[in-house]
């Protein structure tokens, strides 16, 4: 970043055409600092594990998710070894993009989406054809139901500092109470604070820190019992109920479809 901002990207997206995608295989874990774009981007993974850092929130990128940043909102992100990231960039303006939102939000990657959008980058079409695939492929984004795998960061310098420590170690086993004494609070007020500026409660806040870690393993090929463990979970049959609620399908589940997708694009 700048004295005077964010970077500012140059425009991806070719003449005459609605968006552009561009790949981003990654052999080593990558951080790509704050920017604005001036257009929309479309941020999704066809393996591993990205994440997405914008307006105060954290979004969890699997393969089952992407995320859409309108234009000059700033962000930065980050991916793991072994993540295939890709980016697609599109025209900000006209009728094509008027129904998605003006703020960061998540966006369902179905299969319909993700096998044009690969078709995009990857077929050999003739201009008319790929127009009409873009315009198929704009009227597939549609903004997720719910926020998914979306963490609000508190504002505050001392839940800030709770929350990071959590995301660098979700399994970490210090209760509220715990917290609050290294705060200076009282147990009630750090809950009560960190509900207010998150949305969620602290419990609900770290399972879903949790969560995002424990996708991530699985797509390692991580054992499920393993994961639990690995992000503090004593029962894995608690572990499954909290995944089942979070992605609609048990940790099994979600690891063969991945590795369905995963097969469709290789």
């Amino acid at each position: 970043m700048s004295a005077d901002g964010p970077d500012v990207d140059r425009r991806r997206v070719p003449p005459g055409y609605l968006l552009t995608t561009f790949e981003y295989d990654v052999d080593e874990p990558i951080l790509w600092p704050e920017h604005v774009h001036d257009e929309h981007e479309l941020l999704w993974s066809t393996g591993g594990m990205a994440r997405l850092e914008a307006e105060g929130r954290v979004w969890a990128i699997p393969p089952t998710l992407a995320v859409w940043v309108p234009s000059r909102v700033a962000h930065r992100a980050s991916a793991e070894r072994g993540a295939r990231v890709r980016a697609t960039y599109l025209t900000e303006g006209g009728p094509h993009t008027a129904a998605m939102p003006r703020s960061v939000t998540g966006v369902a990657m179905t299969e319909p989406l993700r096998v044009l959008l690969d078709h995009n980058l990857q077929g050999a079409l003739d201009e008319d054809a790929r127009h009409r695939l873009q315009r198929v492929i704009l009227d597939l984004l549609v903004p997720a139901p719910r926020a998914s795998f979306e963490l609000v960061m508190p504002r505050s310098s001392h839940l800030h500092m709770v929350a990071s420590a959590i995301l660098a170690d979700p399994a970490d086993k210090r209760t509220t109470a715990d917290w609050a004494y290294e705060c200076g609070l009282h147990g009630r007020t750090l809950a009560r604070q960190f509900e207010a500026e998150t949305g969620m409660s602290f419990t609900q806040w770290r399972i879903l820190a949790r969560l995002q870690l424990a996708i991530r393993e699985l797509t390692h090929g991580r054992p499920i019992v393993s994961v639990a463990r690995m992000v503090g979970y004593r029962n894995p049959s608690t572990f499954i109920d909290h995944f089942r609620a979070l992605t609609g399908r048990t940790p099994a589940e979600y690891v063969r479809g991945s590795r369905a997708e995963r097969a469709t694009v290789d």
